[in-house]
């Protein structure tokens, strides 16, 4: 008898703990956030200027663009770099060296293998410095 009552107390207790786990269950789910937090502070967010370009590290790729798809094998490349810099084009297949002209314009044609390859740009500036630039090109002759 003496061990019946401490096993019903043992149970009692431990039913009692998962009702009042259940009841602080629910009293927490119903609980929301204020509505006055989700709206924005008024404090002013304030962007740190970003540094102007210097005349020694103009480097931009105007064609092919990023996730381009194209149906030729042979791409023409523009963009522009300061004078006097290298520029290296690379894909899997080859690579191509060309010099901007004395207005910084440069242009070129690429072959691009099958399917999707990125086709590095690097530009080695007079003072030394480079820039690498990469647009992933598709030969695709699918119909979209």
């Amino acid at each position: 008898m003496k061990a019946e009552k401490v096993i019903l107390s043992f149970v009692a207790v431990f039913v009692g703990l998962v009702a009042a786990g259940i009841a602080f269950y629910l009293y927490q789910s119903t609980k929301g956030i204020p509505f006055d937090q989700f709206k924005p502070s008024a404090t002013k967010v304030v962007k740190a200027p970003t540094p102007a370009a210097t005349e020694t590290d103009v480097f931009t790729v105007d064609t092919p663009t990023d996730q381009q798809v194209s149906d030729k094998k042979l791409i023409t490349i523009k963009g522009t770099a300061v004078k006097g810099a290298t520029i290296t084009v690379s894909t899997d297949d080859s690579d191509q060296v060309v010099q901007p002209a004395d207005n910084g314009d440069f242009t070129l044609t690429q072959t691009i293998p099958d399917g999707t390859s990125i086709v590095e740009f690097t530009a080695v500036f007079p003072d030394g410095t480079q820039k690498k630039i990469d647009r992933t090109v598709t030969f695709s002759t699918a119909s979209f």
